[in-house]
């Protein structure tokens, strides 16, 4: 495992500037920000099919899928450099259990019930743009400040669990269940 995940932190770091696949703090600690990215499988049960939106390089599906062989995910990168950047990537590294969606998320074709995302939008408008992709039931995953609160959001009840990251953000498990 462990020459794996060199082999993809030499990929990322290659192309990390020239497609801007993330910023300069995971450039200079790559390992730490890798590790801390394992935190997410803590809420995936085995056997999950995942969506992670907005992929850019890779960070979180690409380490949850060299650590969980027994997740399924869907890399989603609207952005047509970085979709490639991932292709490349998921065929290098041989993994199977990974396919990448590049286009919007609006337009992909499967229903999901796990998702994560960073940066991609506030959770009001990430959900309002997932909503024909997950079930009446599912699960959001994505890093917060630790002083973020749950929004309301019309038609969901939405419960919440935290894991600390790092002393200013969180790891936020959110569960929302459509209001029929």
């Amino acid at each position: 495992m462990f020459h794996v995940k060199q082999q993809f932190k030499q990929l990322a770091l290659e192309y990390a500037k020239s497609l801007d696949l993330f910023g300069p703090s995971v450039q200079r600690d790559f390992d730490h920000h890798y590790d801390l990215l394992l935190e997410y499988g803590h809420f995936l049960p085995p056997g999950t099919e995942l969506l992670d939106v907005g992929s850019g390089g890779g960070l979180p599906g690409i380490p949850l899928a060299l650590e969980r062989p027994d997740l399924s995910l869907y890399l989603c990168e609207v952005r047509q450099r970085k979709a490639a950047f991932l292709t490349t990537a998921v065929s290098q590294l041989k993994l199977e259990n990974v396919r990448v969606f590049s286009g919007n998320v609006r337009s992909f074709p499967y229903t999901v019930s796990w998702v994560t995302a960073q940066a991609v939008a506030e959770v009001p408008d990430l959900v309002k743009m997932l909503e024909h992709v997950v079930e009446d039931e599912w699960h959001l995953i994505s890093r917060r400040s630790s002083s973020w609160k749950i929004p309301i959001i019309k038609k969901y009840h939405i419960t919440e669990e935290r894991r600390p990251l790092e002393p200013d953000s969180d790891l936020i498990h959110l569960t929302l269940r459509r209001i029929p």
